[in-house]
């Protein structure tokens, strides 16, 4: 049987590093941004027609300092929405299963328990990057977005988390 391979963007970053602990139970390539540039769409082609996925995890993004959305939103624009348009291009002409790694900011934050019927109201502009990212993923039928809640580690406020119920991925 032949071992699957998945190809995760975003290798430094926080879901990454989780994933490289487990690295040699799966095949899982974390390419660098030198070796698989998201605002380069040969860059992605290439990397992909070499490694030949079943998987392609999408976690790159720009995301942190915050305001970095709000003083270079071409950044944000380039990375998080034309980037994932480009990877969306590549996976749907390679027919590869893509996982997108969003974010809860999508929602309106005021009530909390979110589904994915939900209607959205992004915060902010980092917000905004990554839902123009899931617009083009939904567009591709053989997807999946996760929206997921990241906190700052270590968590600043543990004290206010007591009587919530969350699931924290650190």
């Amino acid at each position: 049987m032949r071992k699957q391979k998945i190809i995760m963007t975003g290798g430094s970053g926080r879901f990454a590093q989780v994933f490289k602990k487990i690295k040699h139970k799966k095949n899982i390539f974390f390419p660098s941004k030198k070796e698989l540039n998201l605002e380069k769409i040969n860059s992605i082609k290439k990397y992909v027609k070499k490694i030949k996925p079943d998987y392609l995890i999408h976690c790159a993004a720009l995301s942190r300092p915050m305001d970095i959305h709000e003083k270079n939103i071409e950044a944000s624009i380039s990375k998080n929405i034309i980037g994932t348009c480009n990877i969306v291009k590549v996976c749907s002409q390679e027919k590869i299963k893509l996982i997108y790694f969003s974010t809860n900011y999508v929602y309106e934050g005021t009530k909390g328990n979110y589904s994915e019927d939900d209607p959205v109201l992004p915060i902010n502009n980092y917000a905004l990057s990554k839902f123009g990212g899931e617009c083009a993923v939904q567009m591709y039928k053989n997807s999946l977005i996760l929206r997921v809640c990241m906190c700052e580690k270590p968590l600043i406020h543990k004290k206010e988390l007591t009587k919530v119920e969350k699931n924290l991925i650190f």
